[in-house]
């Protein structure tokens, strides 16, 4: 994506995360969260990023699912330029199903590989059973656990997995 298309990544980010993940704030959380995470002015610091890219999919003209990916990013102790983070992947819930997670991890992927990565990785919330199932089919790991540490998260859901796969 690019920066003209700022508002409409805007909404996408905003909708389809909070449709996924609004019962996971306390009051108040989920907002400042969307602020500093998809507001418009962090989202055109990240588009203007060469190690940062973001895509979205679409059906029939709608916008249901977006995709954001560290190009230089690797497991703690690794080298950052030998690995590719998903940092997001969203769907919006009435979409899910569709094979769109695969179609947006497939193109991660391939990003990974065009750009020589030896490590794919990304980060998952440990109660999130449906999607660490699907990381797992498509051949993800354990790597570690870990607590994210975002004010007004409900203190039960703080609980991660980095997942990775090495690429050929």
């Amino acid at each position: 994506m690019q920066s003209e298309d700022l508002q409409l990544l805007h909404a996408i980010c905003c909708d389809a995360y909070s449709q996924n993940f609004a019962h996971h704030w306390e009051e108040g959380g989920l907002e400042n969260y969307l602020g500093d995470v998809f507001g418009t002015e962090r989202l055109r610091t990240d588009l203007l990023n060469n190690s940062i890219q973001y895509y979205a999919a679409f059906i029939e003209n709608r916008s249901v699912a977006f995709m954001k990916l560290y190009l230089t990013s690797n497991l703690p102790g690794l080298n950052a330029d030998e690995g590719v983070e998903l940092d997001k992947v969203y769907i919006l819930p009435a979409f899910k199903g569709k094979r769109i997670g695969k179609a947006l991890l497939d193109k991660a992927i391939e990003t990974a590989q065009i750009n020589k990565k030896r490590i794919f990785w990304l980060c998952v919330i440990d109660t999130n059973t449906e999607a660490i199932s699907f990381y797992e089919k498509t051949g993800f790991k354990l790597h570690s656990q870990f607590r994210i540490d975002y004010p007004k998260f409900k203190e039960e859901l703080k609980g991660m997995w980095r997942m990775f796969f090495e690429l050929n």
